[in-house]
């Protein structure tokens, strides 16, 4: 598999172990200095991260959405991507939110394998502060 589909490949399993609750995969699609910013503010760290998307409630249902990568090779071991992102949460109560915008990476080659060293997130409409990640 080339570079730019391995890094494909890390952003769709990172969404899909988001949305599956599936912290073990989760946490090997991310470096340990990862940073991630979803608009409440950076979170830095992969154990910090890994404690914070724990910590939203088992009852919100997620579905992460990234389309339409832009991925750029920096280097034969960095690269940077930007994708669409369509965000759907809902809640126990029957309530939703649905957000649009977009994701802008930092990807790292760590022992022959693509991982986020940054993930920051810039809303275009729907999604507020205190949302589930």
């Amino acid at each position: 598999m080339d570079d730019i589909e391995a890094i494909k490949t890390v952003k769709a399993t990172y969404g899909r172990a988001a949305d599956t609750r599936n912290w073990d995969l989760l946490r090997t699609t991310i470096t340990e200095d990862f940073t991630c910013d979803t608009g409440a503010g950076p979170t830095v760290g992969a154990d910090a991260f890994m404690e914070r998307v724990r910590s939203n409630p088992p009852e919100i249902t997620t579905a992460h959405h990234a389309l339409m990568p832009e991925i750029e090779l920096t280097s034969p071991s960095t690269a940077t991507g930007i994708w669409a992102v369509h965000m759907m949460a809902r809640f126990a109560d029957g309530r939703a939110t649905d957000g649009f915008g977009h994701y802008f990476d930092t990807y790292e080659k760590v022992d022959g394998s693509w991982r986020l060293t940054s993930l920051r997130l810039e809303w275009l409409v729907g999604r507020g502060r205190g949302q589930p990640d």
